[in-house]
């Protein structure tokens, strides 16, 4: 089902918040929220049910699998009362790395928006995960969303700590009142 953008836009900015939070915290921002599937392609956002929401918490949780969707796929899968996420989407501010497509396609989640594409470690763009011959799930990837907005979150994180602001998890960044 094709949604207008307006739509996707509205639960990226849900998934920026996340991230604002996580670099608040002196995580990498990166935000992930997921939603029930609408049945109606002109559903409005308020409307529809939002079953995951985080952001990374690596550093807090001393955990490398405490991203932003690790976390929001399990609050999903526990909202669901099922590991299979059919008929949701999940929305990311980054691409996801592989150890989360997997995540991905484990949970048989059929859409996934990200904003900005990690051409570093991207499960799609350079470990094409999510259109491996070998994999029984292909997600439709829908990327761009909000690129601009989740490129500059990533990068004003980057310029602090650069500059010396790097906050420790439940600290403020040394930016912001």
């Amino acid at each position: 089902m094709t949604f207008p953008p307006s739509f996707h836009e509205a639960f990226m900015r849900l998934a920026l918040r996340e991230a604002a939070q996580a670099a608040r915290a002196g995580e990498v921002p990166a935000g992930c929220v997921i939603i029930h599937q609408p049945d109606a392609p002109d559903a409005l956002p308020a409307g529809v049910p939002l079953i995951g929401r985080a952001h990374n918490q690596t550093e807090l949780l001393k955990d490398p699998t405490a991203h932003a969707e690790m976390l929001a796929i399990t609050q999903a899968a526990s909202a669901v009362g099922d590991w299979r996420l059919t008929d949701t989407i999940l929305y990311v501010t980054k691409e996801p790395c592989p150890m989360c497509a997997g995540a991905i396609i484990l949970a048989r989640i059929p859409v996934v928006v990200f904003g900005l594409a990690d051409p570093k470690r991207g499960g799609g763009t350079v470990f094409n995960l999510f259109n491996h011959p070998g994999i029984n799930h292909h997600p439709l990837i829908l990327s761009g969303v909000l690129e601009s907005d989740c490129r500059e979150t990533l990068t004003a994180f980057f310029r602090t700590c650069r500059d010396g602001g790097m906050a420790k998890p439940g600290e403020k960044l040394k930016t912001e009142s």
